[in-house]
């Protein structure tokens, strides 16, 4: 696999199902499609960053910080809270 900190692989995987789990959550929620257009582009962001050939541990993580504050009605925060185990 890629360059995340090594140490975190399971854990952003667990982050990147939490990230799902809660966009299904707005989908049922019926939300504009913008803002499914967001966390969707960042759900695909995420695996690519566990790919790439330098450290991006920081990079993914602030992908999480951005959605559980940008979209704080649903539980993005999770996410969070499985990647920093």
């Amino acid at each position: 696999m890629g360059v995340i900190d090594e140490s975190k692989t399971r854990n952003a995987l667990e982050a990147i199902n939490a990230v799902l789990v809660a966009a299904r959550a707005m989908a049922w929620s019926k939300r504009p499609a913008e803002e499914m257009a967001d966390v969707l582009d960042v759900a695909e962001y995420l695996p690519c960053l566990l790919l790439e050939p330098v450290d991006r541990t920081v990079e993914f993580r602030e992908q999480l910080v951005f959605l559980a504050t940008q979209y704080r009605a649903f539980p993005f925060f999770i996410a969070l809270q499985k990647f920093d185990g």
